[in-house]
């Protein structure tokens, strides 16, 4: 357990915009911004290697910390009984007493050490931390199951594809590649930037599912609290 890692976790999450899906917009505008410079040759090629290996990596870190503030947002707004059951399989781990003394010096809530531990850098993974909380239907299956209509344009239907989930993949497949086996190579191509927006797209769709989720099991206590 590292408790440096953790309190510095807690002060970059204070950093973040609250709504955690605006945090991964954001960056995700940034490395699809670069990426067109990428791929339409814009950039000087003393840096293009750079931005490439940047935009990649910097949106896989963007989709893992929107998964892991969602689970906070989880821990703190649901009633107890609908995550606490899962913990254990969460969080198998075992502290001693010296573990425990820290955590307490510190002020650290045990379910800040629960969400710290959770590693989102591939989907099978996210699926199956999530469908704990959709009656282990899965996290994919429901976003599958999604007909969207946007407020401003009604008109517009919007679904999500299995086409996406394979994107998100290779997104995740090239940040690995990139940051452990990475080949002396130029490799961001359009698709690569296309697998970007179809990535976030999907992460947008399971916003809209966990989100639902939370809103289903919101704890009381909070509004009781909000009035006195």
């Amino acid at each position: 357990m590292d408790i440096r890692q953790l309190l510095q976790a807690r002060a970059n999450r204070k950093t973040r915009i609250e709504r955690p899906f605006s945090n991964l917009f954001e960056t995700v505008q940034q490395c699809t911004s670069a990426g067109e410079l990428i791929v339409s040759g814009s950039l000087d090629p003393k840096i293009t290697g750079l931005v490439e290996r940047s935009a990649v990596i910097s949106t896989v870190t963007a989709i893992e910390v929107y998964y892991r503030d969602i689970l906070d947002f989880i821990f703190r707004y649901c009633t107890p009984a609908f995550f606490e059951p899962h913990l254990k399989h969460l969080f198998p781990e075992k502290f001693d007493i010296g573990d425990l003394l820290e955590v307490y010096r510190h002020n650290l809530h045990p379910l800040e050490l629960v969400s710290g531990a959770q590693s989102f850098q591939n989907a099978e993974r996210i699926d199956k931390t999530f469908a704990k909380f959709l009656n282990n239907q899965g996290l994919w299956k429901s976003v599958f199951q999604l007909q969207v209509r946007l407020k401003d344009k009604p008109a517009t239907e919007s679904s999500f594809s299995h086409d996406e989930l394979v994107a998100l993949k290779r997104i995740f497949d090239l940040r690995h590649e990139l940051v452990h086996d990475p080949a002396r190579r130029a490799f961001f191509t359009e698709k690569t930037l296309e697998d970007i927006w179809a990535s976030a797209h999907l992460v947008f769709g399971s916003d809209i599912v966990l989100s639902q989720a939370i809103q289903a099991n919101r704890d009381p206590a909070l509004d009781n609290e909000k009035d006195a």
